[in-house]
């Protein structure tokens, strides 16, 4: 058990410790809420962006995309929508309110943190599963979330935007990151190799100056974002809203994993899934993650309580840290990662 604990330690603490810094930088207004906010806009559009390119572009090839476990998340993150619909129907009343907790009983901070969990538990055999699964999983994401949001918001008798939502997804920086990785995948499959097996090019040996500068966006985005949401950590702001809060916090970081975590389990016991550490490192971040920063920006544009959007984002934070040691040592005791 101790060194389950000591592994779910060295796990977490870099993640807390860079969060924790962001909010002493922003205690001691050594970062202003305009920083913070142009910030966020450079390493979501550029850093994120690499990083998911990158993750995608070092597979080895199109064969290393695990299909059947895009399969297990999106099954998974379906039943979590349904189980945050009933929740909404049930700890509410407030309409505005429905859909911002659907969106977070279902969606996590899978790019971000969610990506550097998976590498912290099973290095880079795990971040390459986990980055194989990202494209289906953020598009699920995007797509439900402007659905719930739109269905529930202040705007009633409004339609979902379609055109909008496809449009959303096409300029999405993490969509075409990944867009980006697997039309590189798919051309190296055509590439002529050496007598040696080698390709004869590469863009990290033909042009290395384009991929380092692409490499060290990608090393800037995961500490920048986890001191960015550290910096926007505010506890003052809860309201009236304690209900949805504890529900919706109880449900991402404890309920969903643990939809998440028994379904694999039983997929594999039924022998429809071969479950890997790698995997189950990967499946740590997906369903363990809080919820995702960019959801506030999101729920505002289309009409809902942007403000319980803003404090799941908060207080899943914070307390993830503290969740995730606790399924990290659970399932490492199991030897599971």
């Amino acid at each position: 058990m101790l060194d389950s604990v000591v592994f779910a330690f060295n796990a977490i603490a870099p993640i807390l410790l860079l969060v924790a810094l962001g909010w002493f930088l922003k205690e001691r207004k050594l970062l202003s809420a305009s920083t913070i906010k142009q910030m966020n806009t450079v390493v979501f559009r550029f850093g994120i962006s690499c990083m998911m390119f990158r993750n995608i572009y070092t597979l080895s090839s199109l064969v290393d995309i695990r299909v059947d476990a895009m399969v297990l998340v999106l099954v998974t993150i379906g039943l979590l929508t349904v189980i945050g619909w009933l929740e909404a129907q049930v700890f509410t009343d407030q309409r505005r309110r429905r859909g911002v907790m659907i969106q977070n009983s279902f969606r996590s901070n899978f790019a971000v943190i969610g990506t550097t969990l998976a590498f912290a538990l099973g290095g880079e055999t795990a971040r390459a599963v986990s980055s194989s699964m990202q494209a289906p999983t953020i598009i699920y994401y995007n797509v439900m979330a402007v659905i719930c949001l739109t269905i529930y918001s202040d705007r009633p008798d409004r339609a979902v935007d379609v055109k909008g939502v496809l449009k959303q997804i096409a300029v999405n920086p993490l969509i075409l990151g990944q867009v980006a990785g697997l039309v590189c995948l798919a051309l190296r499959e055509v590439i002529p190799r050496s007598a040696q097996g080698e390709l004869v090019f590469t863009l990290k040996g033909n042009l290395p100056f384009l991929y380092t500068a692409v490499d060290y966006l990608a090393d800037m985005a995961t500490p920048a974002i986890l001191i960015l949401i550290g910096a926007q950590v505010n506890f003052k702001a809860v309201g009236g809203m304690k209900k949805e809060l504890i529900v919706g916090v109880i449900q991402r970081l404890m309920a969903a994993p643990a939809v998440g975590f028994g379904l694999a389990i039983l997929a594999r016991n039924l022998g429809l899934i071969a479950v890997t550490p790698a995997l189950f490192s990967a499946l740590v971040g997906i369903y363990g993650s809080p919820s995702v920063a960019v959801a506030g920006v999101m729920t505002e544009e289309i009409g809902g309580d942007a403000e319980l959007a803003r404090q799941y984002v908060i207080w899943t934070s914070a307390f993830s840290m503290v969740t995730l040691f606790f399924w990290i040592v659970v399932l490492h005791a199991a030897g599971l990662v």
